[in-house]
Formats: C-alpha cells, sequence, structure tokens
C-alpha cells in the first residue's frame, strides 16, 4: 500500500457508459468534501468493469448480478488498495441487497480481503447508519421497479427494520434514474403518507442528493437518508474519520460525529 499524507477513501461505482452520476462527479466530491471541513481526504474512484455488456441482462435481477460479479469486484478493490485507500465501498445499492444479508457481506468480505482495506457497500452502509441511529423503522421512496424495491424492503426486515410507507418514482422520459425529480417524487411521496417521523430511505446512488440534503428533509419535514450520503459516510467512518459536518443533512450531522459503526456491521 502506498504512503500518503493524506486519508483517502476508495469507491467503486458501476461504469454504465458516459452519464455524469454525482458519484463519478471527482470535482463535485471534492469540492463537497473540502465544504465541509475534509480537505485533508483524497476521493478515489474506480469504474468497475465486467467482462460481459450490461445490455444482455433480460432483468433487474440479472442487472444486478451482472454489477455484483465477483471478479470484477475483486479487481477494483486490488487497484483501490494499491493507491492506498484506506476504506473502500461499493456503490451500487440494489448489487448488493439483491441477494440477502448474508449475500451482501460475503460481497463485503470479498471486497475487504481484496483491498486489504475495510470495506463495505451501499447497502450495508444503510444498515450500520440505521444502527447508529437506532432506527428500527423506515419509508422508503423508491427508484426501482417493484420486484427490487421489495428485495430491499426484505432486506431490511432481515436485520429486524420494518418498512412503513412504500413510494416509487415515476421514471422520467430518458429511462435513467439520474434525471428523476427527486425533489417532486419526495414532495408528492410526503402530501399521500401518513405523518411520521420515521426517515425516508431513497436507496439508488443514481440519484442525485448531496447538495439537496438540507431541501429534501425541508420538503418532507423530517430526515431523509439517501444512498449517496451513506456511501460517503461509510467511507469516512471506516478510515476512522468523525468529521463534524454543518449543512449536510440531520442524518450526517448525527452520524459523523458517532463512532458506533465505525467498523462493518456484523449480524
Amino acid at each position: 500500500m502506498q504512503c500518503t499524507s493524506k486519508t483517502r477513501i476508495g469507491v467503486i461505482f458501476p461504469d454504465d457508459g458516459a452519464f455524469p452520476y454525482e458519484l463519478t462527479d471527482h470535482r463535485l466530491i471534492t469540492n463537497w468534501l473540502a465544504d465541509h471541513n475534509m480537505k485533508n481526504i483524497e476521493y478515489i474512484l474506480c469504474l468497475q468493469q465486467c467482462e460481459t455488456p450490461a445490455s444482455l441482462a433480460a432483468t433487474e435481477v440479472e442487472l444486478c448480478e451482472y454489477w455484483a460479479a465477483e471478479n470484477a469486484l475483486s479487481a477494483a478493490a486490488r487497484q483501490l488498495g494499491n493507491k492506498g485507500c484506506h476504506s473502500v465501498v461499493f456503490a451500487c445499492t440494489s448489487a448488493g441487497f439483491f441477494g440477502g444479508i448474508q449475500y451482501a457481506q460475503r460481497q463485503v468480505q470479498l471486497i475487504s480481503e481484496s483491498a486489504g482495506a475495510l470495506a463495505s457497500s451501499t447497502s450495508m452502509a444503510f444498515l450500520a447508519a440505521l444502527d447508529v441511529l437506532g432506527v428500527k423503522r423506515v419509508d422508503i421512496l423508491s427508484p426501482y421497479d417493484p420486484e427490487i424495491t421489495e428485495l430491499f424492503v426484505n432486506f431490511l426486515s432481515d436485520v429486524g427494520i420494518s418498512v412503513g410507507s412504500v413510494g416509487h418514482m415515476r421514471q422520467p422520459p430518458s429511462g435513467r434514474a439520474f434525471d428523476i425529480d427527486c425533489a417532486a417524487e419526495l414532495a408528492e411521496f410526503t402530501s399521500l403518507t401518513p405523518p411520521s417521523t420515521d426517515p425516508i430511505l431513497i436507496p439508488c446512488t443514481s440519484v442525485s442528493s448531496l447538495k439537496c440534503a438540507e431541501y429534501f428533509e425541508a420538503i418532507s419535514g423530517r430526515a431523509v437518508i439517501t444512498a449517496n450520503q451513506v456511501t460517503l459516510w461509510h467511507a469516512l467512518v471506516l478510515a476512522g474519520l468523525t468529521p463534524s459536518i454543518a449543512d449536510a443533512s440531520s442524518f450526517l450531522r448525527s452520524c459523523l460525529q458517532m463512532r458506533g459503526a465505525a467498523l462493518p456491521l456484523q449480524i
């Protein structure tokens, strides 16, 4: 592992083409970290390469299996380990939870062993965040189809997290989650669900959220926990960091000052 004066966090992101996803925008993430008093953190991205085209996947579950290919994940994790990353997170939520909790745990173990560093996935980061916060019940606003959404509900249920209301975002004309008007979907979801103090989970890393966290919570009137938030949060705490972040959602303000999830969650 290379020596570095900076703390390096590594993220593996599925390489599906040329969409400007939030977690693949190195400048945006670097600026976000700097804006939140984390200038000494280096963000290292590895775009995951698979041997066969994603277009061959006939169903959403097959697409999850495609992105979860162990050889591709292991190769990406080794690259990040060789670059001196202190932690590594696989940033594809559905490719972590679709196989259940034991599958997700084995996946994280593979990544950790390949990288030579503590590791997580966005799915496991959700569980770790809810564990730190002591949350046992959530609502879900999902950009996935009903089958994949149900697998996420089951994943949470396996660790004792109950799910109240479930909303499905309308797909935009492009068919890309990246283009969803998340604020509008959140406003409609909140208006149609019973009043609650339970957090709302938005579980897809294709949905931009880092710069909208406070706005989302203003719309909903309660905590909103998104995939990109937990991905970066768990990467930070696994690297041994506990900075205090202002203006970055109630979730991050609370969690980043706690050390309860500094190690991978054990179920």
